[in-house]
C-alpha cells in the first residue's frame, strides 16, 4: 500500500509541474508579459544570426566569381598584350622588307638517335 501512495505522489507531482500548476503557484503567471518580452527577443536574434549568415554565404560565393574573374580578366590581357606584341614586330618586319613571318605549323619535335 506505500508503494502505491509514493507512486500517486510521483504521478500527482509530475502532473501538476506539466499542467503548468506549480508556475501558477510561484506567481509566473504575473511574469507572462515580461516572459514573453523575453521570448520575442530571443526569437528575433536567433531570426537576425540566421539573415547574417545567410548574407555572409551569398558574400562568399560572390567573392569566389569574381576571384575567377578577375583570374579570367588577366589571363585575356596577357593574351591581348601577346598578341600586340605580335602585331608590332610583324609590323616593324613588313616596314624593314624582311621576308620573315610567323609560322603556319606548329614545331615539330626532333628525335635523335644515342
Amino acid at each position: 500500500m506505500k508503494l502505491r501512495e509514493r507512486f500517486r505522489k510521483a504521478v500527482d507531482k509530475v502532473v501538476s509541474y506539466l499542467s503548468g500548476d506549480k508556475l501558477i503557484e510561484w506567481g509566473v503567471d504575473r511574469q507572462l508579459g515580461f516572459i514573453t518580452y523575453v521570448f520575442l527577443i530571443i526569437c528575433a536574434s536567433i531570426a537576425w544570426s540566421l539573415f547574417v549568415e545567410q548574407n555572409l554565404v551569398k558574400v562568399q560565393k560572390n567573392e569566389r566569381v569574381l576571384q575567377e574573374l578577375r583570374i579570367s580578366y588577366q589571363q585575356r590581357t596577357l593574351d591581348l598584350v601577346g598578341m600586340n606584341n605580335r602585331s608590332k614586330i610583324d609590323a616593324l618586319l613588313k616596314a624593314n622588307g624582311s621576308k620573315l613571318h610567323a609560322p603556319v605549323e606548329p614545331p615539330k619535335r626532333i628525335e635523335l638517335e644515342k
